[in-house]
Order: structure tokens, then sequence, then C-alpha cells
């Protein structure tokens, strides 16, 4: 009996992590059928593992160890199939094993996080979007395929979907890269000096990402359901954009964030109605 419950505790501890570290697919992973929703909840516990390196160290070095571990683990022996004591590790590595995901995407991917842990600016709008493209890209990317949703015409589904997730997460954490000295936004784009109101950016993200949002939903009518599930967390861009500019709030130094209920409610309400 003694196997089973070390299972159950991995995997308590997979779902606990994603809850925290990445609410928005963890909950998204709820709606999704039961034969690939634990893999997709592995999938949101390792995105937030990565996601959270960058928001809670200050020195970037420190910050490129960590994500490089997680590098070395899944890429670095090409063979995950020994258990390494760490769930989420585990759980992921099995996952990316059964759906036979992408290793140079999830390598590009880890660089793109290393990269982003530095004090240095996107080059450019394009450089902005390419960056949107692999970290936001590649967990909705390989969400689609543990759906099973067929990637012949994907591609400009998910970079339209990643630019909008993208422009969001840049906004939500924008307090915290300023906080580590980082400049999430090309120099064009930044106030100045930077330490001003950053409202009009602000703005002109949750335009752009509404105006992304917008071209998600109308080529979703003609995709099935994978796609929508896999894409469910999209559907709280409009509610972190309303609360991120509400008057009185500094997005600066405020960090804005969904009541679990509210969360849970509005990915519902996306899968039900099929809109996010």
């Amino acid at each position: 009996m003694r196997e089973p419950r070390e299972a159950t505790v991995n995997a308590d501890a997979v779902r606990a992590s994603a809850r925290l570290n990445a609410p928005d697919r963890y909950y998204a992973a709820l709606f999704a059928p039961a034969s690939v929703r634990d893999d997709l909840i592995a999938l949101a516990a390792f995105d937030g593992e990565i996601a959270r390196i960058g928001q809670i160290v200050s020195d970037a070095a420190l910050g490129e160890i960590r994500v490089a571990w997680w590098r070395d683990a899944l890429l670095g022996s090409g063979d995950t199939s020994n258990l390494s004591g760490n769930p989420i590790l585990d759980q992921f590595a099995d996952v990316m094993r059964r759906h036979d995901l992408s290793l140079p995407a999830l390598d590009a991917y880890l660089e793109a996080h290393m990269a982003a842990l530095f004090a240095d600016p996107p080059a450019d709008d394009a450089a902005l979007d390419e960056g949107f493209r692999v970290i936001d890209g590649t967990p909705l990317a390989f969400a689609l395929q543990i759906l099973h949703g067929p990637a012949d015409d994907a591609g400009p589904l998910i970079n339209a979907a990643s630019r909008a997730s993208g422009l969001t997460r840049v906004a939500r954490t924008l307090p915290n890269a300023l906080a580590a000295g980082r400049t999430p936004l090309p120099e064009a784009r930044i106030p100045v000096p930077p330490d001003t109101d950053w409202r009009p950016q602000i703005a002109w993200l949750a335009r752009e990402a509404r105006s992304s949002l917008a071209l998600v939903q109308s080529d979703l009518k003609d995709k099935t359901r994978a796609f929508t599930t896999a894409l469910l967390p999209l559907a709280l861009i409009e509610p972190y954009f309303r609360a991120l500019q509400k008057p009185g709030y500094d997005p600066s130094r405020d960090i804005v964030d969904i009541a679990p209920l509210a969360r849970l409610w509005r990915i519902a309400r996306a899968h039900w109605t099929g809109t996010l």
C-alpha cells in the first residue's frame, strides 16, 4: 500500500504548486477531460515554478542557476525515466515523454526565461513579440498537444494567444520587474524617467492585448473544443486589465490579483460558452 500513498502525496504536491504559482492554468486544467487533467496540472506546476523564479530573485545570476537546474534535469542527460524526488519535475518529465512534447521548444522556453532575468530591455516590438511567442506560447502549444488538438493550422492562433497572454503578464508582473531593475518593454515604450507614471504603458498593453484576444476569439470559431480548453487561461485577461486600470491603482507598485472564486467562475463561463 505504500506506493499508492507516495503517488498520492506527489500528486498533491504538484496540484498545490500549480494552484499557488499558476492558478489560471490550474483552474483551466480542471475543465479538461479527465484523461489529461493531471497532465495539464503538471504543465501548470512546471510553468509556475519557472515563472516565479523571475518574481522572487533580485540577482539575475541566481535566477539563471535555478532555471539551469531545470534545464539540466529535463534536457541534460536525455534520460528522465528515473525519479528525481522532485514531484513537479518527475511528473512533468513523464508528461513530456508520453505526449512527445518538443525538447527544442522546451529548451528555447527555458533559454528565454534565462534571458528575461537580466536588465536589458527587448530591442523593439518584434523582439518583445518573439519573447511572448516562446515564453507564453510554449505552454499554450504544449497544452494543445496534450489535449490532442490538431497542430497543422494552430500557428497563427497560438501566436495571437501568446501575445495576448504575454502582454498581460508584463502588465501584471511590472512591479516585480522594476523592483529587480529589469525593463520589460522596449526603451521606446517606457516612460522617461522610468520611475514616473506607468499608466499610459498599461493602457497600451491593454489595447494590444485586447486586439490580440479579438483575433483569438475570431479564429476559435472554426476550431475544435481542444483549442478553447487549451486557451482557457486567456479568459482572465479582461478582468486583469480592469483591475490594472482602476482609479488610484499604481501599476509600478501594486500587485493585482483575482479572487479564487471569481477566477474559477470566469474560466468556467468561458468553458461553458466557448468564449474567452
